[in-house]
């Protein structure tokens, strides 16, 4: 394992702040022990804060970790969940018609994913149903505005694969009691399931899974592709990726699980550090494309291949997905800039999203890793590399990030930033957390 990265990290928060106590009520099932700042929760489950992030160890059946975590993290998921059933609503999804997409989808979900929300919702006190309606709520929140990439082989400096995320969302999600933001209580969620892969994810309280990491190097994330052909019958697209990282040992694996019982419009970056290789997956509710860099739809201009290298951002390249999405094939095209100005069609903003990310990898090709893929994701988001994303950006004040991850999944090495308040992800300061040493330790190990 390559200890010696963590060595010359230089975001690395380098002190550990305790669970403030006016966010943590006297019934909260959990204890603090010994001067390690880990808390060991009385039914099991481990949390470690660190500089306003909880991390966090959970074993055992679904059910056992699920109530692991609603234990660990009691005041902080109620906040949170007050706050995404409130934007929800003002979106026009109430909690009842969450609940009937809920029941629509229910028939597709495993029954581990519904052992892991029941135990959360025990844990919490709530319904089942009113905590399982916000893992179905993909449809009610979306955006054009996240990004990712797998690099390995040539494209790096070692030949071991990276990938990379970046997660795009308002910060505004806000709890109508408290005040506070959903932001306010981001959480790493380190997962040893009894006879299923172990894996890590992050998210904030209250929420679900957008991306993640397991232990025979699957890493995952999705962007949504905004498209004609979508359903609401079908698997949600966070538990499809949630049964993917607890099953999946391969591509291959990942990919099926990916493209079963598709609902709305998504792009996917799949990575197996064991070939190692990415591939670009592309899905709506009838079609998918799934390729790795030298596949002909990653060719296809004004798109171009970079060896030893995936990305996307939130259009279609297959041209058959791509005519469910938009008219005109071709985003850079002046067609495309006049409608983003007059209209809002994000397709061209997605193009110099696509393209300012691009030429990042081009100008790090041969060293990417685990240092400058973060400084390379970030960089995107300060405006660099084209300066008419550049000047988007400065147009786009709600822009916001909710998190940024780098990982090497062959080493089980994951550095990752999250929002802070009114402050982007790309702005706030790295934290690395290693999952193999966390899972030899059975708890959260920073690096």
């Amino acid at each position: 394992m390559k200890r010696s990265i963590s060595l010359t990290i230089l975001f690395i928060f380098l002190s550990t702040i305790l669970i403030q106590p006016s966010i943590i009520s006297d019934d909260i099932d959990a204890k603090p022990i010994g001067n390690e700042g880990l808390i060991y929760g009385e039914n099991g489950g481990v949390r470690l804060n660190q500089n306003k992030v909880s991390l966090l160890y959970i074993n055992g059946t679904f059910y056992e970790m699920g109530f692991q975590l609603g234990s660990l993290m009691k005041n902080e998921f109620l906040i949170n969940y007050r706050a995404f059933t409130s934007y929800y609503e003002k979106q026009g999804f109430g909690k009842s018609e969450l609940i009937q997409l809920w029941k629509k989808q229910e028939s597709f979900i495993t029954n581990e994913v519904k052992d892991y929300i029941q135990g959360t919702a025990d844990a919490l006190s709530i319904p089942f149903d009113d905590f399982a309606c916000i893992w179905v709520a993909e449809g009610a929140a979306y955006t054009h505005r996240c990004s990712s990439f797998s690099a390995w082989g040539d494209a790096t400096y070692s030949g071991g694969l990276i990938h990379a995320r970046s997660l795009e969302f308002p910060l505004s999600i806000e709890d109508p009691i408290t005040r506070s933001y959903v932001q306010d209580y981001p959480i790493i969620i380190i997962a040893d399931p009894d006879d299923y892969y172990a894996f890590t994810y992050p998210s904030f309280a209250g929420y679900v899974v957008e991306d993640g990491m397991n232990e025979q190097g699957i890493a995952i994330s999705n962007m949504w592709s905004e498209n004609n052909d979508q359903t609401d019958i079908g698997e949600p697209m966070g538990i499809r990726i949630f049964e993917a990282l607890y099953s999946a040992s391969t591509i291959d694996d990942a990919i099926d699980i990916l493209t079963s019982d598709k609902t709305y419009g998504y792009n996917f970056i799949i990575s197996d550090a064991k070939v190692p290789v990415g591939y670009a997956v592309e899905t709506t509710a009838n079609k998918y494309y799934a390729g790795t860099w030298d596949d002909p739809v990653e060719q296809i201009k004004p798109f171009w291949a970079i060896k030893d290298v995936v990305r996307r951002s939130n259009c279609f390249l297959d041209p058959d997905l791509a005519k469910e999405q938009r008219d005109i094939y071709k985003p850079n095209q002046l067609n495309c800039y006049l409608r983003l100005l007059l209209n809002g069609e994000p397709w061209a903003a997605v193009w110099l999203h696509y393209k300012a990310l691009s030429i990042g990898l081009e100008d790090s090709w041969g060293k990417i890793d685990l240092i400058n893929s973060i400084t390379l994701i970030r960089s995107v988001y300060h405006g660099q590399y084209d300066p008419l994303w550049k000047l988007i950006l400065s147009f786009r004040e709600d822009w916001k990030t909710w998190w940024q991850w780098v990982a090497e999944p062959e080493t089980g090495v994951f550095s990752i930033s999250f929002a802070d308040g009114e402050t982007s992800a790309h702005w706030t300061p790295i934290l690395t957390f290693d999952l193999l040493e966390s899972l030899k330790r059975q708890a959260p190990t920073l690096t």
